[in-house]
């Protein structure tokens, strides 16, 4: 009697345990929500930081720049700084040099032409103070020519040209100055050079070449008279 009582009893455990699971899978069925708003979902759950390499620090987010210019001030954007212009090489080393009708020269490493000289016209004729006419042009060139003929020729530019203009040496020689001194080629206009204004204003006082011409030393003012 007594063991059937507990079996009666066991299986109406069983039938209650069955019919709450039947009614919890009932309501889950009807609303959904109810389990799932009581755990949080994926979107809810934050997503952990990767860890730092060992041996180094979290690097933080940058930080916006704030704007603390004044309403008042207008407010100017710069352009990009324009390309530099293109320096002149810094030495031109001419051999086998040769000299242009025009007093440029030229060889082997380039070509330039003599800073602060003014040629002049390769046909240009001058009087000498005795009143003989000599081929005052032609001698500038071919004075010029035979002093760095066989010779290396050593130029600094001084500007970016084509040719560029640069002062030129033979040994220690200014080939300008000493152009200009002997009064073959007159200062070219706008130079400043000490050397070779001092160069020219002894060419004037000892009256050579050109300056031996009274047209050629006269002051403009005289010579537009003539």
């Amino acid at each position: 009697m007594h063991a059937r009582t507990v079996r009666l009893l066991m299986v109406a455990a069983c039938i209650v345990g069955i019919w709450l699971a039947l009614i919890a899978v009932k309501r889950y069925a009807a609303d959904p929500n109810v389990t799932e708003a009581q755990a949080p979902s994926a979107a809810q759950v934050p997503s952990p930081e990767p860890a730092a390499a060992p041996g180094t620090t979290a690097q933080e987010p940058p930080r916006p720049v704030r704007d603390v210019t004044p309403g008042s001030v207008a407010r100017v954007f710069m352009p990009p700084p324009a390309p530099g212009k293109r320096k002149p090489a810094t030495s031109i080393r001419i051999a086998q040099p040769g000299v242009k009708p025009d007093g440029s020269i030229t060889g082997d490493g380039g070509s330039v032409r003599l800073y602060g000289v003014s040629f002049p016209e390769p046909k240009k004729v001058c009087q000498a103070a005795s009143g003989e006419s000599w081929p005052c042009g032609r001698r500038a060139y071919i004075t010029l020519h035979n002093k760095i003929a066989a010779q290396t020729v050593h130029c600094e530019p001084r500007a970016s040209a084509d040719p560029p203009a640069a002062d030129c040496f033979i040994g220690d020689v200014n080939l300008a100055a000493w152009l200009i001194g002997q009064g073959l080629a007159r200062l070219a206009a706008d130079v400043t050079d000490a050397h070779l204004i001092a160069s020219e204003a002894g060419a004037k006082r000892a009256s050579l070449g050109l300056w031996a011409d009274p047209r050629e030393a006269a002051p403009s003012g005289s010579a537009q008279k003539r």
